[in-house]
């Protein structure tokens, strides 16, 4: 049950979170889990400040847009932690590409709950989530491809030589930008974080700003434009997850990226919405499911060397 102190409280958290300089990611996790209500409430407490008017907003400009007419997707993850952060969940490797090697692609990759930044010649520098996999061109290392996973680019501008990113079959061009990408099992997202990018330039051009996310259904040319906080793109790396109404099939993906854990959602609970935040460091094994459960309101089982989440009893 909500009363007044919890909405009260929820009301806090709410304000101080979306100050990009919050850094309580943990106290905030742990006032989540003290009781499933707290989240409810914490949802409640954005739901009814962006109803009064009151977020702010990027100075982005338009409202969220469809490129093309079709069914939308309504919501928006914020992975949010401190910027610049080391990973608090995984292993850093830094890598140097092998300029000068006889293959024609340069191969970068992670295993499930490993990360791995890669520097490239020019000064720009990819960092790989657990289990992504990017590909470069040898012949032109300013095109790369995201087989799988994610990956946030930090891209040293070029107007000559603009830097291009494949995935899922289409591609998407620099305009001096540090942006996300992820390929999730029902499509990919792209949110940048500084300066610009233009997506599918052969084809829809859609013009993405700082503090603009895109999302695109697998084999769907629908895509969905809306906004996103530039504080909180990439900071997966900070060992620190927050979302704002995700259905729970996509906070299953991250966290079984980041922690190397196999997490399956039941239909019945894998498009149930989640408003909450999810603190990383120490999440394996037994700890990760008995955490998992209350802050997402599931019950977690194990099942196939992975955890199984379905609804409570009686819920």
């Amino acid at each position: 049950m909500i009363d007044s102190q919890m909405r009260d409280e929820a009301a806090l958290w709410m304000a101080r979170s979306r100050d990009a300089k919050f850094s309580d990611w943990d106290g905030l996790t742990d006032w989540l889990e003290a009781d499933p209500a707290h989240n409810l409430a914490y949802e409640a407490a954005f739901a009814g400040h962006d109803l009064a008017g009151a977020v702010e907003t990027p100075a982005a400009g338009p409202p969220p847009q469809v490129a093309t007419t079709g069914p939308g997707w309504r919501h928006r993850r914020v992975a949010a932690g401190i910027a610049g952060a080391a990973a608090a969940a995984a292993a850093l490797f830094v890598a140097i590409l092998p300029y000068g090697t006889p293959t024609a692609e340069l191969v970068a990759e992670t295993r499930p709950g490993e990360h791995r930044v890669v520097q490239l010649k020019d000064g720009s520098e990819i960092a790989l989530n657990g289990n992504s996999r990017v590909v470069l061109d040898r012949a032109n290392e300013r095109t790369a491809r995201l087989d799988r996973g994610e990956a946030i680019f930090t891209v040293v501008h070029n107007e000559t030589r603009p830097f291009a990113v494949d995935v899922d079959g289409t591609r998407m061009v620099d305009l001096g930008t540090r942006f996300d990408v992820v390929r999730t099992s029902r499509g990919s997202e792209v949110a940048v974080a500084e300066g610009a990018l233009l997506y599918d330039p052969e084809g829809a051009a859609v013009r993405l700003g700082a503090g603009r996310a895109l999302r695109r259904n697998k084999g769907s040319q629908i895509v969905e434009v809306s906004e996103a906080d530039p504080a909180t793109i990439g900071t997966w790396r900070s060992g620190h997850l927050v979302y704002r109404e995700a259905p729970l099939w996509r906070v299953a993906e991250d966290v079984a990226r980041a922690t190397g854990t196999r997490i399956d959602v039941a239909p019945a609970v894998a498009n149930r919405s989640f408003t909450g935040a999810i603190a990383l460091t120490g999440m394996r094994g037994a700890s990760l499911a008995s955490r998992l459960g209350p802050v997402l309101d599931v019950t977690v089982a194990q099942r196939d060397k992975g955890l199984y989440l379905k609804s409570r009893a009686g819920r």
